[in-house]
């Protein structure tokens, strides 16, 4: 295996570097390497905001003498987030990507196969890691007294960490796959299939935090209840690494360091083991794009061909077939506005928080300001979608079937914009739920937001259709690389960020100088912007809706 593995691992990853180039700048011109400062000026609030955090978090651990819970913290939140996203990654690396039918006829091994491919999947996890982690890790290194290995260790186990996880996943994926490569519903099978990976994450991470009880650092503080007891029982990696981590000597880091490395090794091995047994079971007909079925008959196709539609609705309705179809699609267009929101929400019900100790939040009902904080979360919320930002992209090498219907662009974008909406009053639905569940939804809020929540997914819809118009990434490899590593996505969050800078501004104002006017301005506010973006958007897609190449 190994004579093969390497040159197959040095070529999966020039592919996956040079895509990721590409994407990122937009070229593949070499001057596109001076656009990655500013990439990276993108993310310093985001590192600062966490460095604040574990900094806070430090020194009031300091107090009882547990600082060493900042590193389970960090480093179980990153096992955590590479458990989250794996199978999502995985399912679309492994199964979707359209190197394999070049990889497959290849004398490679399963096994190596998959191995070249969890590489690269992993490259991409450090990256998804880094703002949550590496603070951590540079913080606990300068405030605490380390041993002389603590530097060399903590660069090993941060490049380890999310072996474990994505081994879980990978595993996961492979029996999912394996026992869904059937001939009817396969599409259907791996949808639910990877919705419920998703499940098992968060019913494993909700039952560890209430197994965990009193989590919060108060408690902490007043019990001196070390947390590192209950994490360790689900994440076990993360304590060893700790262990290794904490000590004042190389003598006493070594042991739990190599028993880290031991686990890490042991699960690459059953990767690879089960990779060669069941891999290709899974793939057997993966590439195949209609399920069986009963034979259609003459009659039922004079009848699907005899419906007339107007071009608007027959657009819409191949945008929801074309998310539908394809999991990749499906899980990451639904994954991420459910899973922020959950991790948001659940610290603040645990034991200490303001909806888990008894706070009557009801009485804040009738302030002025609660119907905009919650447009503003459906904002945020609406924001890291990618279903708008990636409604051009996904159509990928085929966008030539769009040209070439007789159908104007801008009517197409509409659709597009249309089939976003159905996401974004998924979202307007908890929303209301959670206002209903905590007593805040009076009949003026509920207006305020039923009107401003329409209105907003109006504006975060355009924003993000406005990003993918103006540079679609259309050569994608894999359907994963159009959904969730399109950074169209991320322009289109802090697009929207300062579009809610600027809502916030103006609300303020109105607040200060028109105060009967404020609810009503804002939501006048906000349809402005969605007028103002979906003209643009339309008229830039009709100007360039023929250039895409």
């Amino acid at each position: 295996m190994t004579s093969n593995l390497w040159p197959l691992l040095r070529v999966q990853l020039k592919t996956s570097m040079r895509t990721s180039y590409e994407r990122m700048t937009g070229t593949n011109s070499p001057w596109g390497t001076l656009l990655f400062p500013l990439f990276g000026l993108a993310f310093i609030p985001l590192l600062i905001m966490f460095a604040a955090g574990w900094v806070t978090l430090y020194f009031r651990l300091a107090l009882i003498e547990q600082q060493h819970l900042t590193l389970v913290l960090a480093l179980s939140a990153g096992q955590l987030i590479s458990l989250a996203f794996g199978v999502l990654y995985v399912i679309s690396v492994f199964y979707f990507g359209k190197d394999l039918p070049i990889l497959v006829p290849l004398p490679l091994r399963p096994g190596e196969i998959v191995l070249a491919k969890f590489v690269g999947i992993l490259m991409g996890e450090y990256v998804t890691m880094a703002p949550v982690v590496l603070p951590a890790l540079a913080i606990y290194g300068l405030l605490s007294e380390v041993g002389p290995l603590y530097i060399p260790m903590a660069l090993v186990i941060y490049l380890m960490l999310p072996v474990v996880p994505l081994v879980i996943s990978a595993l996961f994926t492979l029996l999912m796959m394996r026992l869904t490569s059937l001939p009817r519903n396969r599409d259907l099978f791996r949808v639910l299939g990877a919705l419920l990976g998703i499940g098992l994450a968060l019913t494993i991470q909700f039952i560890s935090r209430m197994r965990q009880g009193s989590v919060s650092v108060d408690d902490l503080l007043t019990n001196q209840q070390p947390l590192i007891q209950g994490l360790s029982q689900y994440l076990v990696t993360s304590a060893w690494a700790t262990d290794a981590l904490k000590a004042g000597s190389p003598s006493l880091g070594l042991p739990p360091f190599l028993l880290f490395l031991g686990v890490v090794g042991v699960a690459l091995v059953i990767l690879v083991l089960v990779a060669e047994a069941i891999f290709f079971g899974g793939l057997l007909g993966s590439d195949e794009t209609r399920s069986a079925g009963p034979a259609l008959r003459r009659a039922d196709l004079v009848r699907e061909t005899s419906r007339v539609r107007s071009a608007g609705w027959a657009v819409f309705v191949r945008e929801v077939r074309l998310l539908n179809r394809n999991p990749s699609f499906l899980t990451a267009a639904i994954f991420p506005p459910l899973m922020i929101p959950f991790f948001t929400v659940l610290p603040l019900t645990q034991p200490g928080g303001p909806l888990g100790d008894g706070t009557d939040i009801a009485r804040l009902a009738n302030l002025p300001h609660i119907p905009v904080i919650a447009l503003g979360a459906m904002l945020f919320v609406n924001s890291i979608s990618t279903v708008s930002a990636s409604a051009i992209s996904r159509e990928g090498r085929w966008f030539w079937i769009s040209q070439s219907l007789p159908v104007m662009p801008r009517v197409q974008v509409q659709a597009k914009l249309l089939h976003s909406l159905l996401f974004y009053l998924v979202n307007l639905a908890v929303l209301i739920g959670a206002m209903l569940w905590v007593g805040l939804a009076t009949p003026r809020n509920l207006v305020v937001v039923l009107v401003g929540g329409l209105l907003t997914s109006l504006v975060t819809g355009y924003s993000g259709l406005l990003i993918d118009v103006i540079r679609p990434s259309l050569n994608w490899t894999d359907p994963q690389q159009a959904m969730k590593s399109n950074l169209n996505s991320v322009f289109a969050l802090m697009f929207n960020l300062i579009l809610g800078g600027v809502i916030g501004l103006g609300a303020a104002l109105l607040y200060w100088l028109a105060r009967p006017a404020f609810l009503p301005g804002v939501l006048v506010i906000l349809g402005l912007l969605a007028l103002v973006l979906g003209r643009v958007t339309v008229a830039l897609a009709d100007r360039r809706y023929m250039e895409y190449e």
